[in-house]
């Protein structure tokens, strides 16, 4: 699974999309959907690759956390934790309350993404767990195989890009186990990200790009 996402979402959409809608749109609000055209279709892809692989081996989509209950505690957590992330994102540029029509289509998109990163994980998580791999050990391995692929910007591979990834899919991570494997936080702390910034968030991406030469 680790290979599908760094071949899907990393090659693919962080590394060959990027760098396609940089050259060929720049780094404004429609290129930004454009990428989040990309995304979208990679999440896609990894969600059907995933939810497959996990149905032959006689799973459900329930074993992975869907509509399981959770803690108040975990779901607030969630909600913090996604406003800060939206927050960090407007911090270095942008107007959360600018409208232009792009972002809306992009707001519906923001489940779609986080839909496909954290069932790709809970996945993962879910098998480790059933191989009694310690529960730190799944945190770890879940924050470095959603953070690692993160490093791919355009045609190049940044370390820092990977290791502040990897701190925040290692927390989405803890906030899985913690929330008792439910989905509800994750998806919740993963989407509004994407509903609140983008498409500031998506901008980033490409404006990495730019700084990296392409």
């Amino acid at each position: 699974m680790t290979a599908v996402l760094w071949l899907v979402l990393g090659l693919g959409c962080f590394g060959f999309g990027a760098s396609y809608v940089h050259d060929n749109a720049g780094v404004d609000v429609q290129a930004a959907f454009l990428l989040d055209i990309v995304f979208v279709a990679g999440f896609l892809v990894v969600t059907a690759i995933t939810l497959v692989w996990h149905r032959r081996t006689g799973g459900t989509l329930a074993d992975l956390g869907w509509r399981r209950p959770t803690t108040t505690s975990a779901l607030v957590v969630g909600v913090v934790f996604g406003v800060l992330w939206a927050a960090l994102t407007f911090a270095r540029g942008g107007d959360p309350l600018a409208m232009p029509w792009q972002r809306w289509p992009m707001i519906l998109a923001g489940p779609v993404l986080a839909f496909g990163e954290e069932v790709a994980r809970a996945f993962m998580l879910h098998n480790l767990h059933r191989a009694r791999v310690p529960v730190w050990l799944q945190i770890v391995f879940g924050g470095v195989a959603m953070g690692s692929y993160h490093g791919f910007v355009g045609g190049h591979y940044t370390i820092t890009y990977a290791i502040s990834s990897f701190i925040m899919f290692a927390l989405l991570s803890a906030l899985y186990v913690w929330g008792r494997r439910s989905l509800t936080p994750v998806l919740v702390g993963h989407a509004l990200p994407h509903m609140l910034a983008d498409p500031v968030l998506t901008q980033g991406i490409l404006h990495g790009v730019r700084a990296m030469g392409g």
